[in-house]
């Protein structure tokens, strides 16, 4: 992890095109790096494929696919299979178990200090269950877009982690919960303290200056705006100037996560 992060604060080396999509793995038994192209043209893959491996330890394994855009799609959704007929997918009404998840997401600036590794590393295998973070670079497209451009501000940060733990039952809740939180502490102190805004994070403290940062008041000014009496309310909408929220409109979520990985 520590030549991972090395990688993503070194300019002259890591300057990725806007077609390249990766990310490390991390769980309590392995680390696992995937890379996905869009393209016809492998220059670019190829020369991060040779960073990577004259930069990182020797991998235990290495693979590489070739697919179509359809069969991609699928795979990486987890709803097919390599010999199954995905156009038939589309026409076909098909019932996934259900599965329990909790995500929390933190920005990073600087490289995660050593000790806060160890101790991270320490609670990943404490636990018992599922629980992986996602490490994925911050950089391309989306920082030549202007912080003011949007409402968006999270444009110039080196990467993202996604702390996720799964569940098949109702019976533990309570105690994946803890161990996510747990996890996720232990490098807390290292990061930026804000997060992408899709995480519907009750834990969260301060949640319009984790999610928008710079932008809060900017937000808020819009949102009495356009809508005064807060008709579009939900738990983590924008606050209204002067506007009680609904609780009863409250929607509550359960988020699924679908990772992209691309070996």
């Amino acid at each position: 992890m520590q030549r991972y992060q090395s990688l993503l604060f070194d300019d002259k080396i890591f300057n990725l095109s806007n077609n390249i999509f990766w990310q490390m793995g991390v769980n309590s038994i392995q680390i696992e790096i995937s890379i996905t192209y869009f393209g016809i043209e492998l220059e670019e893959f190829n020369r991060i494929i040779s960073l990577l491996l004259t930069t990182l330890p020797t991998p235990y394994k290495t693979e590489v696919h070739q697919r179509d855009w359809l069969t991609f799609v699928y795979l990486n959704s987890d709803i097919g299979d390599l010999n199954g007929d995905h156009r038939q997918l589309l026409l076909d009404n098909v019932t996934y178990p259900t599965h329990y998840s909790k995500a929390k997401h933190l920005f990073y600036d600087q490289p995660i200090s050593n000790h806060s590794l160890d101790q991270l590393i320490d609670r990943l295998t404490l636990g018992n269950g599922q629980i992986s973070l996602l490490f994925s670079p911050w950089d391309g497209y989306l920082r030549t877009i202007s912080v003011h451009a949007t409402g968006f501000p999270h444009r110039h940060f080196k990467f993202g982690i996604q702390f996720m733990v799964s569940w098949n039952d109702t019976q533990h809740e309570e105690q994946h919960m803890s161990w996510l939180n747990q996890v996720y502490l232990t490098i807390y102190n290292d990061s930026t303290k804000h997060s992408y805004i899709n995480y519907i994070d009750r834990d969260v403290p301060n949640w319009m200056n984790v999610y928008y940062h710079t932008h809060v008041q900017q937000l808020i000014n819009i949102k009495h705006s356009y809508d005064k009496n807060n008709r579009f309310y939900f738990e983590k909408t924008i606050e209204s100037i002067g506007v009680n929220s609904h609780p009863f409109l409250s929607v509550h979520f359960r988020k699924r996560f679908v990772a992209i990985v691309g070996d």
